[in-house]
């Protein structure tokens, strides 16, 4: 996850808890949060550092309550770490722990690695580029999979549950064991536009256990000491591997997967597993099919999507017929619910201007007239159910102040009708009315991170457990007459287990090889959605209600790989100290320069050395730095400061450039220093809603500049001017195959003109339009441009024009470009070299370029048109860094003036991508 610049409301007051550990800082009004994650990160600090290092440091933890994203990072430059308040809506993939115990134990290992990773020539490189220089070498050192795998250990080994204990954390990997795919470890690495491949999460537990439990506790940090360190200057943590193991990392994950393997394909064997048919015919491509309802004899209701399309509500039948009914918008949940021809879902809307500000409202598409409407407005909602009549909502809600419960709204009005008793402040999932509509089933999470199955009445509010509490996380309910089905956890796969409302007696519906996530129930019938190696699959299999067996609660089901113990002291979360650290006010201002890291930049013919710094908050940019300028030989020293904690940013800064020329026809070649004083402001707005991101950013700033003529005089000894900016982008979602969206703008326009006797002014424009090809991951991308500049030529503006491809600058007052480009794939490789470079894709495109230039001094336009191809290479560089490079033919339609060139070659090599990641 990334920061948000500037994202908060400046109404929000901060408190902080402030050690010699960290300091915790948090919104008020969350004291008893910050308490907790103040507590947890002490004891981490002082009682589990056997297997990563003693070394110390101080980091500061920021808590946001006003997102309802579910997630944490700790980053170099600055140092810091955010936690994410809002809890997972799901508990099958993060678990049930309390959310701000479980990103706790979670990040602060990310904190520990960072400090314990700082030695050998990672310690150097943070002297030579700071922070963010020796975050580059240790995430070359150290693969992102180990970085993520040990702190998923973590959570796991210092818990009663973490995601090494949830069936579904599995899925990915068993789904390709069980289909008999066999991934090399790059591909594994670097994932794949073509395969479903598990991500470094998983890859990096179960690499993280093997060696654990095959070389001991403290052998990740020998290993990695000795990976930061750069014993062995290429693959450091290879050839630690190799040295200590026997095995270099290929051999390492391929011992990992062959003992995993076994155990997965053992239990799948067994002849307890429930037999089932798929539903559909296979998918040509990834293809999931998520959530699944009856919707009639021989119908169903499904949630697809898949590498080529984006998410959509399908209804398909038991012939393989699929028709779509409607696309949900972009969401921070993908369950939806469907009642009588109803389907309920929520959507993501965001505050205009605060990022970290968000909402989640609740969605309504109705089959019989075919219209979607809005039910709620500015809401935290999720996992809402309608009644079969449609008067009535069901929905689960969160606030920032980290209060839980459920709301029962109008259908027609979004009205809150009444707000369900919830003294223990449980946190609800997944409601669902029961037959007759007085009463909901939903699962609940307690305080200690169990789960259990609730029936709670509308009437008087009084809550009923149907399940004892427990660690074993529970999905989505499924109320058919007296008997709730649900997925759950006991065995090691999620299965479909089954509750009768009127005797509390609880049984296991299937025995699957792999994760069931939802099920639909009809005329004895079971459609269920299961995980494969080629995505969430739909299956049928016949409902024998009278052939279940009962569910033992009282016993531990789990295979012992799913019962690790990984000897780091077992769950401390019940038995941490609570010490009342002093509560303080955090001033937005404290820090608000802290310089940072040194990094360069290749944007040629720029290249640049900058000293960054940023304020934890992240409302306060600085930039100190040299930049070299290869085309004119100039050198330029500037300082910029940036401010994002009021409505708009404000924008200071000073820049002085040295030896900047032109070469003359009468005089050789001029040279001038310029002394660039600026500010102004920007106005970032985000405009995002349904199925499109939109943003629109409105810009001006005031540049005072003046000029030192070397040996000669200027007309003018200086320029004072205004540049103004619009900049409005709109891109529908795209599936992961697609190259760019399939309908979307980009539209840029800059005006920038003198305010003092200095006649200059400068205009430019530019639009592209995305729009789909002939097949789903084709693109027709149209471009045009103009830009128009007067033509006293007292004072030239900095030149952002696009010209036409193969072609040198053009003299102009005028000029305009009209551009055609059709993208396709061509061919998905996954093939690496060396663990060097990756081929993910290789694609193309065609083009055509037509542009006129006005030549004010010999009162003739010029045209520019070209045409040709371009191939690109998507990679990634190291396992790590996506980059994309390529090389373009053009053919000049029209004879080059500058040269006379009529075909070129150019590499398209932005090296800035590997500086950007």
């Amino acid at each position: 996850m990334a920061q948000r610049f500037g994202g908060n409301p400046p109404s929000l007051q901060w408190r902080q808890i402030n050690t010699d550990t960290a300091r915790v800082i948090f919104p008020a009004g969350l004291e008893a949060q910050g308490q907790r994650v103040a507590d947890i990160v002490h004891y981490l600090n002082r009682q589990a550092r056997t297997s990563i290092g003693n070394r110390q440091g101080k980091v500061d933890i920021v808590l946001q309550n006003q997102t309802l994203l579910s997630n944490g990072y700790v980053q170099l430059g600055p140092f810091r770490s955010e936690f994410y308040l809002a809890p997972p809506p799901s508990s099958l993939e993060l678990g049930s722990l309390q959310w701000e115990d479980q990103l706790a134990l979670h990040e602060y290992r990310h904190v520990l690695q960072n400090i314990n990773f700082r030695q050998g020539i990672s310690k150097v490189f943070s002297y030579l580029g700071g922070e963010l220089g020796q975050a580059a070498v240790t995430n070359i050192a150290v693969p992102n999979w180990f970085w993520e795998g040990d702190a998923v250990t973590m959570e796991t080994a210092l818990s009663a549950q973490g995601r090494g204990r949830l069936p579904a954390f599995f899925d990915g990997f068993r789904g390709l064991a069980l289909s008999g795919e066999d991934y090399s470890y790059m591909k594994i690495r670097n994932g794949s536009y073509r395969d479903y491949v598990p991500n470094h999460y998983e890859l990096g537990y179960l690499l993280s256990t093997y060696g654990r439990n095959h070389y001991g506790q403290t052998f990740w940090k020998d290993v990695t000491t000795d990976a930061v360190r750069f014993r062995g200057l290429f693959y450091p943590l290879s050839q630690s591997l190799r040295r200590r193991t026997g095995h270099n990392i290929t051999g390492f994950y391929q011992a990992a997967m062959q003992e995993y393997n076994q155990w997965w394909k053992e239990y799948a064997a067994r002849k307890e597993i429930t037999p089932a048919s798929p539903l559909l015919p296979p998918a040509k491509v990834v293809t999931n099919y998520r959530y699944v309802y009856s919707a009639g004899p021989g119908q169903w209701v499904v949630l697809k999507s898949s590498y080529q399309r984006i998410p959509g509500f399908y209804l398909v039948d038991s012939s393989g017929h699929e028709q779509l009914i409607t696309r949900p918008g972009s969401r921070f949940d993908d369950f939806f619910s469907y009642s009588n021809g109803r389907l309920l879902w929520t959507e993501a809307r965001y505050d205009p201007r605060w990022g970290w500000k968000d909402y989640s409202i609740i969605k309504m598409h109705d089959r019989a007239n075919g219209k979607t409407y809005t039910i709620t407005h500015h809401t935290k909602y999720f996992s809402p159910d309608i009644t079969p009549d449609g008067e009535r909502i069901i929905t689960a809600f969160t606030t920032p102040g980290q209060r839980y419960g459920l709301h029962l709204l109008n259908a027609h009005t979004g009205a809150l009708l009444s707000a369900l008793p919830n003294p223990d402040n449980w946190y609800y999932t997944f409601p669902r009315f029961t037959a007759d509509g007085g009463a909901v089933i939903s699962p609940v999470r307690n305080r200690e991170g169990q789960m259990a199955l609730v029936r709670q009445s509308l009437a008087d509010g009084a809550a009923t457990l149907l399940t004892p509490f427990s660690y074993n996380v529970i999905g989505a309910p499924v109320v058919s007459g007296d008997t709730v089905y649900f997925t759950g956890s006991r065995k090691d796969v999620n299965n479909i287990y089954a509750v009768t409302l009127a005797d509390k007696k609880l049984y296991q519906v299937t025995d699957r090889p792999n994760s069931v996530l939802h099920a639909a129930v009809s005329n004895r019938q079971l459609v269920f959605s299961e995980f494969t190696s080629n995505g969430y699959s739909l299956y049928t299999a016949p409902l024998r209600a009278g052939a279940w067996p009962e569910v033992d609660t009282t016993v531990n089901a789990h295979s012992a790989w799913l019962r690790p113990d990984f000897k780091e002291g077992g769950n401390i979360l019940d038995s941490i100290p609570a010490r009342h650290y002093p509560v303080q006010p955090y001033h937005k201002a404290y820090g608000l320069f802290n310089l940072h890291s040194w990094v360069p930049t290749f944007d040629d013919p720029d290249y640049s050395l900058t000293l960054y710094g940023n304020n934890v908050l992240n409302t306060a940019s600085t930039a100190i730095g040299y930049t070299y300028n290869r085309n004119e030989g100039s050198s330029t020293l500037g300082a910029n400061f940036l401010y994002g904690a009021w409505f708009p940013y404000l924008q200071a800064g000073v820049d002085y450039t040295i030896n900047r020329s032109v070469l003359t026809q009468n005089r050789g070649r001029l040279y001038w220093n310029e002394l660039d004083w600026h500010g102004g402001f920007t106005i970032p707005l985000i405009l995002s809603s349904g199925l499109y991101g939109r943003s629109l950013s409105l810009s001006s700033n005031y540049h005072y500049l003046q000029t030192y003529a070397r040996g000669f005089k200027f007309v003018d000894d200086g320029v004072q001017y205004l540049s103004n900016a619009l900049v409005f982008n709109n891109q529908r979602v795209k599936a992961p195959q697609n190259i760019f969206t399939h309908f979307g703008q980009y539209l840029y326009l800059q005006y920038t003109h003198s305010v003092d006797n200095v006649p200059a002014h400068q205009l430019y424009g530019r639009m592209d339009l995305y729009l789909p090809g002939l097949f789903p991951n084709h693109n027709l991308v149209l471009q045009g441009a103009y830009q128009r500049k007067d033509t006293m030529q007292r004072y030239s503006f900095s030149d952002n024009f696009v010209y036409a491809r193969g072609y040198n600058d053009p003299f102009y007052q005028h000029i305009f470009k009209l551009g055609a480009n059709y993208h396709f794939p061509i061919v998905y490789p996954d093939w690496g070299f060396a663990h060097l470079v990756y081929l993910l894709r290789l694609r193309g495109n065609v083009f055509y370029d037509h542009s006129e230039a006005y030549d004010f001094r010999a009162k003739v336009t010029t045209r520019y048109a070209s045409t040709g191809g371009e191939l690109f290479f998507d990679t990634k560089i190291g396992n790590t860094i996506p980059f994309t490079f390529g090389v373009r033919y053009s053919h000049l339609l029209d004879q080059d003036p500058a040269d006379n060139a009529r075909n070129r070659f150019d590499f398209i090599l932005p090296l800035q991508q590997l500086f950007s990641y």
